[in-house]
């Protein structure tokens, strides 16, 4: 069997790969190990519950990724700016108030920062409000030093700057890349988080809608690249294409370093407590086991059966669930009212490649290069969000172009 081009990989950096080709009408398959289409973006739908694999949120800033979809049709149900935190007394609000006036006295006045804080916040968000890692050529250093030379107080680093990244960084010691810090900084500032009504995996399956399902090998795992640009399954066939696109993992194909990942654990439970305040994400940076809660429902819903929240916990690191229930239903109990019988864990996670490690200088090492017949791409060419993992399946496109122009 041969094709032009054959996409190892079916998340999000080969579908935008992919849907490029498909306009194109460049001859493409897709070679996808798992059932489903989207990688670490995806959702299972059980019991009228949708489960999103690990807590994930999309951002309107992401313009490359709203290029390939219909934000109307996904349609985006959107999460409050900012976010409820707990101090280890009580809950408070930290949101911008230009865009969340309903909260503009409580964020003006909330203890958790201090006025000069709140005058750092508003410069650093005009000063990075059109930032690009690719034009950032100052000295990078962790996240946590760049606060610190920023002249942020220990206590709003403490208590909003570290749970909040380290809800997406997935590490409490906010040691990830300055550089990845102020991009995705940048884009919550411009942007608003959202979920799509039906799921995250609504974004995977939009950007696929219109790829054939003869161009895609599902269940399907590539043991093997050839030197004459062939592939090996692991049902031992083998296909031979003029360009072969790596995404995910499937580099170390190539002999190359694995790539390295924070890990989380995500446990969802169902409850009849529905929050005042659910649009907001909750964190806990003073609490040992929880950094974020999350009503989903309360955003969508669609996400649960009528008259049930459904709650989203996420757990740094990996643990088993079983051992976590009881005392996260304590927690949740404590911080929203109820007994603890009300919380129902229906649902677990344990994301050992939840997202990929990005420190200091993370940027300046390009430690995959792609060949001139094989191509690498996924968000560890770029950057670790939904629109890095789209830009190189993007920019995996153009390599191709240009290869086919010099021919």
């Amino acid at each position: 069997m041969k094709t032009q081009s054959i996409i190892i990989g079916g998340g999000l950096a080969g579908l935008a790969c992919a849907s490029k080709m498909q306009k194109e009408k460049h001859e493409f398959l897709i070679i996808e190990k798992s059932h489903r289409l989207g990688g670490r973006v995806g959702s299972i739908y059980e019991d009228e519950f949708i489960f999103d694999i690990g807590f994930q949120v999309y951002n309107t800033a992401y313009s490359n990724t709203n290029s390939l979809l219909d934000l109307n049709e996904i349609d985006l149900k959107f999460f409050k700016p900012g976010a409820r935190v707990h101090d280890g007394k009580y809950f408070q609000i930290i949101s911008d108030p230009m865009r969340d006036l309903g909260q503009l006295l409580s964020s003006l006045f909330s203890s958790l920062s201090s006025f000069s804080d709140k005058i750092k916040i508003l410069l650093l968000k005009y000063e990075l409000s059109n930032y690009s890692i690719d034009n950032d050529h100052q000295e990078d250093c962790s996240t946590f030093e760049y606060l610190q030379g920023k002249g942020f107080s220990d206590k709003i680093i403490d208590l909003f700057f570290r749970p909040f990244f380290a809800g997406i960084f997935l590490e409490k010691k906010i040691e990830t890349s300055s550089k990845f810090f102020k991009y995705v900084f940048s884009n919550f500032s411009r942007g608003l988080a959202a979920l799509p009504s039906n799921g995250m995996q609504a974004i995977p399956d939009f950007i696929s809608k219109n790829i054939r399902d003869d161009l895609i090998m599902y269940n399907s795992r590539v043991i093997r690249i050839k030197d004459n640009n062939t592939i090996v399954l692991d049902n031992s066939e083998e296909i031979k294409a003029d360009t072969i696109i790596l995404t995910g993992d499937s580099h170390e194909l190539l002999g190359t370093k694995p790539t390295q990942y924070n890990s989380v654990t995500n446990l969802y439970f169902s409850s009849s407590i529905i929050p005042e305040f659910g649009s907001y994400i909750h964190l806990f940076p003073k609490d040992e086991m929880i950094n974020s809660v999350a009503f989903l429902s309360s955003i969508s819903t669609a996400y649960s059966p009528t008259s049930k929240s459904l709650i989203s916990v996420s757990v740094l690191g990996l643990h088993d669930s079983k051992i976590l229930e009881n005392s996260i239903q304590k927690k949740l109990s404590k911080y929203f009212g109820g007994s603890k019988q009300e919380y129902d864990l229906i649902k677990s996670f344990e994301l050992k490649k939840a997202t990929i490690k990005q420190p200091a200088n993370y940027f300046s090492n390009n430690l995959i290069t792609s060949q001139k017949n094989i191509i690498v791409a996924g968000d560890h060419m770029t950057n670790g969000s939904i629109d890095g993992a789209v830009i190189s399946g993007l920019n995996a496109y153009k390599h191709i172009k240009n290869l086919n122009r010099s021919k």
